[in-house]
């Protein structure tokens, strides 16, 4: 793999989910997707997938749970768990922005999601 194409590839996803406007801060949208795609996950997930510090994510989500974006609770299994889930009004932002995404690519061809979903599926494999 060649590192120079992936970090183009990162710089120009970073520009075009940019393009979507929301107030929801970059790395607050990322755990509204993990949340909506992989369902109630435990920070451990989140703080894999979104490459940051536990207290980061403790903030993020905080601020995230104020805003009734995502909810929090402890597993029955094991009380000191706490796992996030995500929220009707998360689920509302993460739809607008996603769809605001999806007009940008309305013309491409149909190869491409192929394409993303290959290199997801190996990317997800080292993370």
């Amino acid at each position: 793999m060649n590192a120079r194409k992936l970090l183009e590839t990162k710089s120009l996803c970073e520009t075009i989910c940019g393009l979507a406007k929301s107030e929801i801060p970059n790395n607050a949208m990322k755990i509204l997707y993990f949340l909506d795609e992989y369902k109630d996950v435990p920070p451990s997930f989140l703080i894999s997938k979104l490459g940051i510090a536990k207290s980061n994510l403790a903030l993020i989500a905080q601020d995230m749970i104020k805003k009734r974006l995502i909810e929090s609770y402890h597993t029955n299994i094991d009380r000191r768990t706490i796992t996030y889930h995500i929220t009707q009004k998360g689920r509302n932002e993460l739809k607008d922005y996603l769809m605001q995404i999806e007009k940008i690519f309305k013309n491409a061809d149909p190869s491409l999601e192929q394409n993303f979903d290959n290199i997801l599926e190996y990317l997800n494999k080292k993370v």
